[in-house]
């Protein structure tokens, strides 16, 4: 039962897994409790094997329920983000809708969170494209984040002017990150004006 709610509880935690050392000595105890129920499991015949999945199945399902109704709704920052989507509908045609919804869901939600803007730009591509590393994605944020600390427009048009019209497939990774970057950077600007006094 243990090692269901452990396997439960990691697949709903949404955090990293902690660090499992299998030679460390405080994990003897947890190996043979599992070597423990795997023996219990090898004791049962074919026939009761479909009445032990039925009754872990029965005390696993209610605390499926629980954990669930403990998540907070995902639906909860869409309704905030359709003003920041009204603002990014000029990217349609540049960028995949689910992108661009994240993209508006991810910039609503930084900019609450009081972190430097070059952090909340980085963040936001970050979790559109996991393989940047992060030092990579600030270097090409700094100029943007400097545009938005000071309201100037200017080097988003000339960073929207340098990345090709091509389909999103079609363009570098270096062009989708960049692209991705002023998308962000329009996001945040536009969550700035319909934030809340």
């Amino acid at each position: 039962m243990a090692a269901e709610q452990d396997l439960l509880a990691s697949i709903l935690t949404f955090d990293a897994a902690y660090p499992w050392q299998p030679l460390a000595p405080e994990a003897e105890g947890y190996l043979a409790s599992l070597e423990a129920e795997f023996d219990a499991f090898d004791a049962i015949d074919g026939g009761d094997l479909e009445a032990a999945i039925a009754a872990g199945w029965q005390g696993l399902e209610p605390q499926l329920t629980v954990s669930l109704a403990a998540q907070p709704p995902a639906v909860e920052s869409a309704p905030v983000a359709a003003p920041i989507l009204d603002q990014l509908r000029q990217f349609q045609a540049r960028i995949p809708s689910g992108l661009l919804q994240h993209l508006a869901a991810t910039a609503t939600t930084l900019a609450r969170s009081g972190q430097p803007l070059i952090d909340q730009l980085v963040h936001c591509v970050n979790e559109v494209l996991p393989d940047w590393d992060t030092a990579d994605l600030a270097v090409l944020a700094r100029p943007l984040a400097y545009s938005l600390r000071d309201g100037r427009g200017d080097i988003l048009d000339l960073n929207l002017r340098a990345i090709p019209t091509s389909p999103w497939e079609t363009l570098s990774d270096l062009e989708q990150a960049r692209l991705t970057l002023v998308i962000a950077s329009v996001a945040l600007r536009a969550t700035e004006g319909s934030s809340p006094p």
